[in-house]
């Protein structure tokens, strides 16, 4: 019913005023090597929007960064006869397990550098000065950050 005149319907909906965006809905699923013998493994439907879509394969690993939230589903109650929801996540940030490894690797120009940098006496000043450089001063806590780090 409508919150306004509290009428039944039927509705139309207005093109116009109308916002439509692309998502594609994915179902997460352990990995079968880390699922114990004799289990099935558990899933989660998980939504991507915008820039995530097609971000990941089938078959592929995947880390997914999102809010866990729920959805409401008529044929579940209808089902059952008592509200139910079904959950599922609205992914923020979608990393593939590859992409993770290919960052750990350095290569033998990153090594060179880390070595010339090493040598630096006030790498430790650069360090500071590069954290939040548009913040004055706050040297103490951005020496922390970077030790943190």
């Amino acid at each position: 019913a409508c919150p306004e005149c509290q009428s039944k319907g039927p509705f139309t909906i207005n093109q116009e005023q109308s916002v439509f965006g692309n998502f594609q809905k994915i179902m997460l699923q352990e990995s079968p090597g880390t699922v114990p013998a004799g289990r099935l493994p558990r899933s989660k439907d998980v939504i991507l929007t915008d820039d995530l879509i097609d971000v990941a394969r089938p078959g592929e690993e995947i880390e997914v960064t999102g809010v866990y939230t729920h959805n409401f589903d008529a044929s579940l109650n209808r089902k059952n006869g008592f509200p139910v929801f079904a959950t599922v996540i609205e992914a923020n940030y979608v990393c593939k397990k590859e992409d993770q490894l290919s960052s750990q690797i350095l290569m033998q120009d990153d090594i060179d550098d880390i070595i010339h940098l090493s040598k630096d006496p006030r790498i430790a000043d650069r360090l500071v000065a590069s954290i939040a450089p548009s913040i004055c001063g706050h040297e103490d806590v951005k020496m922390a950050i970077a030790l943190a780090l």
